[in-house]
C-alpha cells in the first residue's frame, strides 16, 4: 500500500509539473541523448525539439562525470530511481524555456551578427520563423561587442562561462497509433 501510494502522488506531480520530478526515470523510448549539466537545459532541450514527448536527466557521476539527458518520442512508464530527474514534455510551455546562463549550444548556425544583449538575441530568435535556438557570446570574447548566434536547429547544451543560450519553443508532433 506505502508503495502504491509514493508511485500514485509521484505520477500526480509529474502530470502537472512542467518541471523536473526529482527521483525518477522514464527508461526507454530515447531517440536522442548528450551531455548537459543541468536537468533545465535537458528539459529546454526537450521543448525545443518537436519530436521529444519526455525527457530524463541522468545526475553527474552515475553514466559518467557530468549529467546525461535523454530525449524520448514516447512518454514512458515512471520509475522510481534516485539517478535521475525527468519530466513530460506535455507540460512544457513557451514562458518555461528560460535563458541558459553559462551554456553554449554550438553548431547548427545560420546567421551571426554584433548585439550588445542577449536579450535581443533572443528576441531576434523569437520573431524568425528559422531560429530553432540562440548562442549569445558576451562582450571582450569575441569582439568589442556580444555576438548573437541563431541556430536552424537545437544543438546539446556546453557548460561555457562566456555564454548565454535558449531555446525557442516547439508545438509538439501529435502521435496517433
Amino acid at each position: 500500500m506505502r508503495a502504491y501510494l509514493l508511485v500514485a502522488t509521484a505520477v500526480g506531480v509529474f502530470s502537472i509539473s512542467a518541471h523536473a520530478v526529482d527521483g525518477f526515470n522514464l527508461p526507454g523510448s530515447d531517440y536522442a541523448n548528450f551531455n548537459a549539466h543541468s536537468a533545465f537545459v535537458c528539459r529546454n532541450s526537450c521543448g525545443g525539439d518537436p519530436r521529444c514527448q519526455a525527457w530524463t536527466w541522468v545526475k553527474p557521476g552515475i553514466q559518467g562525470p557530468s549529467g546525461h539527458c535523454w530525449l524520448k518520442d514516447k512518454v514512458p512508464t515512471l520509475v522510481k530511481d534516485n539517478c535521475c530527474n525527468s519530466g513530460s514534455a506535455a507540460h512544457i510551455s513557451k514562458r518555461d524555456l528560460k535563458a541558459e546562463d553559462n551554456t553554449n549550444r554550438p553548431g547548427s548556425d545560420y546567421n551571426n551578427f554584433w548585439i550588445d544583449s542577449w536579450q535581443t538575441c533572443e528576441t531576434t530568435c523569437t520573431n524568425d520563423q528559422m531560429c530553432a535556438a540562440w548562442t549569445y557570446v558576451r562582450r571582450g570574447i569575441q569582439g568589442p561587442r556580444g555576438r548573437c548566434w541563431l541556430k536552424a536547429g537545437v544543438p546539446p547544451p556546453v557548460s561555457d562561462r562566456n555564454t548565454i543560450s535558449g531555446v525557442k519553443f516547439r508545438f509538439r508532433s501529435v502521435r496517433i497509433d
